[in-house]
């Protein structure tokens, strides 16, 4: 999804750059005339620093000339035929194509564009012509092929074929037959007088000489129509002297053949870099137009605006300057001056912005949801509580080296999945890590000791583990909530929400009763002090949305809502409780992290008890190996698929949802 925004923002950087906020934006309008809008356009595509925006949505209506969209559209359509005719006449001849290793020069009016689909079409004939040249003289050498063969088989078996069909009392046929007809047929022919003999195979299929008396000639042809034969025509000649004139015109055949397919692969290899060139052509020639539909003209003036990064906003004005020759005006305006004009910041395209160890993680965030501009950008809060998740229920020092091995070759190897080998790197080491914690190799726990505890055998402190990473992740999504609201200037929610302060605090206040109450028995608060630490922050919350309402109607000139306002304080008591359910039940979700980190460790029990049990037979040496790699393969795979899940699940569900609104739209740079 991302694969673009990479390549149009390149970073080298490994491990330091900031997180929690994407690359800053600034909005460009840029002035050319259009003479020069083309050049222009196809320089920014190249350049593939600037997402463009519909400059008809934002500017005034009076100031903007439409342009002819009927004969734009026209022209669209060309250039999609043509660039598509390119296409089929390459994938026909099997001719190569990299759009980014062909420098052309794009197709500046009509007229060019008439001329280039006349100059494809002189390559579609030409190739066309020798392409069905080529494929008439494959279908006729093939059947010269398999008359030679058939006639030398005859030959060898000594058959005179021309002396039996002369004697006139006799229907004689030779031919090819498909091998599993042949018995079927031959049970036919035995229900007349006949003579059958199969004399030997040409491809696969049956050479066979069949006769029977004239008079049931019509019977036998039957038989052989609906056995799919291919009769070849018996020769009047000697069959010796007909078999080497076949065998003469086969080689002809082939030898002419050769040639053909020798002249059509030459044509095609010169032929490949002209017709590819016609096609980069006319697809950055359509994209240009689709592209173009979003621009406006004022006068002799075209506008093209959208968004580029900030720290590279000198080279779209370098671009723009070369290609328009001067004539041209770059108008650039900050987001924040945005902010002051009132304009939503759900406008302003989001382009990641993390170094290489958090880009796997991006598609996972993107997966639930596009960060709004001024919105914290989770990537890396996902990147480290996902690994920890994954760590805790993957915990296994071997099995953790096999998968950062694993993703490591993928890395070196493939740049298709380099996220992917990334990603199993990082999951690798993080199940590492935990497996040392545990004291687990491969599933032994007699190979190291554990650092901090081994989950089997402290089940209850791999519960209030999990407990108290869950609550810890859920107060960081309620600090990035807060931090949300006051970034999009929601004071109110951000300090008086559900999910603001006083809502964070009450839950920190039952947090600390709970682990208080685990630690000693006793909830070491009650009466007044508890009615003002959980009561106060409650009522705050309570009365937020009446006194906005309030607010609102006052500044609209409305009378107050009194007749509504016990509706409205019963939806915020309704509210209130929900979430705070929802924080109990989020809370204890986290259990799952011991339940499957103890599944984890139960799995490895299985595959040793099965193991133990095939030592025991005869060789079982062997076996007990075989059993434990092939245990820790499965293991590895669908363990590690279920730990993946779950870590996502536990993300989305119970952590984003405290604080990601989404909404917002992927940086996507202008590209043909």
């Amino acid at each position: 999804m991302f694969s673009t925004a990479l390549f149009a923002y390149p970073r080298t950087k490994l491990l330091v750059s900031p997180v929690f906020k994407p690359v800053e934006l600034v909005r460009v309008d840029i002035f050319v005339l259009k003479t020069h809008v083309s050049r222009v356009t196809w320089a920014l595509a190249r350049l593939r620093l600037v997402h463009l925006v519909d400059v008809h949505a934002s500017a005034p209506r009076d100031l903007i000339a439409a342009g002819d969209s009927a004969h734009s559209e026209q022209a669209e359509r060309r250039y999609a035929e043509i660039a598509d005719r390119a296409r089929r006449l390459m994938e026909a001849q099997a001719l190569g194509y990299d759009p980014l290793a062909l420098d052309v020069e794009i197709v500046s009016d009509e007229e060019e564009s008439v001329a280039l689909g006349r100059q494809l079409e002189n390559y579609e004939r030409t190739l066309t012509e020798l392409a069905d040249r080529c494929r008439n003289l494959e279908k006729s050498a093939a059947q010269t092929s398999r008359m030679a063969e058939f006639l030398r088989l005859v030959a060898a078996a000594r058959i005179d074929l021309s002396e039996l069909a002369k004697s006139g009392r006799l229907t004689v046929k030779g031919g090819i037959l498909p091998a599993e007809e042949a018995a079927t047929f031959q049970n036919k022919l035995s229900a007349m007088p006949n003579l059958f003999q199969r004399i030997g195979e040409i491809d696969g299929a049956a050479a066979i000489i069949a006769a029977t008396l004239a008079s049931e000639g019509e019977r036998m042809a039957e038989a052989l129509r609906e056995a799919r034969f291919e009769e070849i025509a018996i020769p009047s000649q000697r069959i010796s002297d007909a078999a080497a004139e076949a065998s003469r015109r086969d080689a002809e055949m082939a030898a002419e053949l050769r040639m053909v397919r020798e002249t059509l692969r030459r044509a095609a290899a010169q032929a490949n870099r002209p017709i590819a060139a016609i096609r980069r052509k006319a697809e950055i020639g359509g994209g240009l137009i689709r592209a173009s539909r979003g621009f406006a003209a004022v006068g002799h003036t075209m506008v093209i605006s959208g968004w580029a990064p900030k720290e590279r906003l000198d080279e779209v004005r370098r671009v723009v300057r070369e290609e328009a020759a001067g004539a041209a005006y770059v108008e650039v305006a900050d987001p924040s001056e945005l902010r002051r004009a009132g304009r939503s910041f759900s406008a302003i395209p989001v382009l990641f912005n993390n170094p290489l160890l958090l880009k796997p993680f991006e598609k996972i965030t993107a997966a639930y949801g596009i960060p709004q501009y001024r919105e914290v950008e989770p990537t890396a809060f996902l990147a480290v509580s996902f690994l920890i998740m994954f760590g805790v229920m993957f915990g296994d020092a071997g099995q953790g080296a096999v998968l950062a091995i694993f993703g490591y070759a993928l890395f070196r190897t493939s740049y298709r999945y380099t996220d992917v080998g990334v990603l199993l790197i990082e999951c690798g080491a993080a199940s590492a890590i935990f497996g040392l914690l545990y004291g687990s190799v491969f599933g032994s726990e007699r190979v190291i000791r554990p650092i901090w505890f081994n989950p089997m055998r402290n089940v209850s402190t791999s519960i209030e583990v999990a407990l108290f990473f869950g609550a810890a992740l859920i107060s960081v999504g309620l600090v990035l909530n807060i931090v949300n609201g006051l970034r999009a200037g929601d004071i109110s929610a951000a300090i008086f929400g559900e999910r603001g302060l006083m809502g964070a605090f009450m839950y920190w206040v039952c947090l600390a009763i709970a682990t208080k109450y685990i630690l000693t028995g006793k909830a070491g608060l009650a009466g007044a002090a508890l009615l003002f630490l959980l009561g106060i922050p409650a009522i705050t919350i309570l009365l937020r949305r009446p006194v906005e309402e309030f607010f609102r109607r006052r500044r609209a000139q409305q009378p107050p809502p009194w007749k509504r306002a016990p509706a409205i304080f019963l939806e915020s008591l309704m509210e209130l409780c929900d979430t705070f359910l929802s924080y109990l039940a989020n809370t204890v979700s986290f259990i799952r992290l011991a339940a499957f980190s103890l599944a984890h460790i139960g799995l490895f029990a299985a595959v040793f008890a099965l193991a133990d049990s095939l030592s025991r037979m005869s060789g079982g040496g062997i076996f007990y190996w075989l059993m434990l790699i092939a245990g820790n393969a499965a293991i590895i795979v669908l363990e590690g698929m279920v730990a993946s899940i779950q870590a996502i699940r536990l993300e989305y569900y119970e952590i984003f949802s405290k604080f990601f609104k989404g909404g917002g739209e992927a940086f996507r740079p202008l590209e043909v």
